[in-house]
């Protein structure tokens, strides 16, 4: 059966999902082994990072082998590429990364519970918008674009919680921290950024165009590398410098000359 995908274009999905299996697999179990290098009232956000990025590989190998039987030198005819991996991956894993900003800060449980009861719903329903416009399901026929759009909504109430809501409270962290959590803010508005132009690349194509599915899956994996591993590893750092500020003993300990 001769292949719908170049040689070229399958080397690189292939390459793509390897390295994405690789950074989210490593990284979670960098992050559990690392959890007692921080206090117990922060651990929580890094075991809720391990957890994503620990989601995020399960369904790396999935996507994995879904593109192999689509389009590796076996492929099972008739075989599909599931992007649905995808989109139960960030059903679970994007609500969990708004978890772990608040869970790192240590905020009142009052403000706690206010911002996530805002950031939660608003993030999988961000998400369960956008899967019927990035795997063209015709529902009541409204056009992909129409989806793309009606995620943005609640993308766009996200960071106004993260930006503005979420901000009024950081005068009371020290500066380290402030600057982290601006860099986290900034991380996820850089790569959150990618997955619509992804979805805008395939989004049209009548059939399947490689062009637009090669562009998806690499900037949907380079984001996903970025928004989980490199998140987690900064709000492990985040909790590193509270757990310092906390504790004399323990920044002693930990950061010694």
């Amino acid at each position: 059966m001769e292949s719908l995908i170049s040689e070229g274009g399958y080397n690189i999905v292939f390459n793509m999902l390897s390295m994405g299996i690789a950074a989210m697999l490593f990284t979670t179990i960098f992050l559990v082994m690392a959890k007692d290098r921080v206090l117990p009232r922060y651990r929580m956000a890094v075991m809720v990072s391990a957890t994503v990025t620990g989601i995020a590989a399960y369904h790396y190998f999935r996507m994995f082998d879904s593109f192999n039987h689509a389009f590796g030198p076996d492929a099972i005819e008739g075989t599909v590429y599931n992007v649905g991996y995808r989109y139960v991956d960030w059903l679970l894993t994007v609500p969990l990364l708004l978890v772990e900003v608040i869970a790192v800060l240590g905020l009142a449980r009052a403000l706690q519970s206010s911002l996530l009861v805002r950031l939660v719903p608003a993030a999988a329903l961000m998400i369960g918008l956008g899967y019927p416009g990035d795997a063209q399901l015709d529902i009541a026929g409204i056009a992909p674009s129409v989806w793309g759009l009606l995620s943005t909504i609640p993308f766009l109430y996200i960071l106004y919680v993260l930006f503005v809501e979420l901000g009024k409270s950081l005068d009371k962290q020290s500066a380290a921290v402030q600057r982290k959590i601006k860099e986290l803010r900034l991380l996820l508005l850089a790569t959150w950024g990618v997955y619509p132009i992804a979805f805008i690349a395939n989004m049209n194509a009548t059939g399947f165009d490689e062009g637009g599915f090669v562009l998806r899956e690499v900037g949907y994996s380079v984001a996903d590398i970025l928004a989980k591993c490199l998140f987690g590893l900064v709000i492990f750092t985040i909790a590193r410098i509270k757990s310092a500020e906390d504790d004399a003993s323990f920044a002693k300990s930990e950061f010694k000359d």
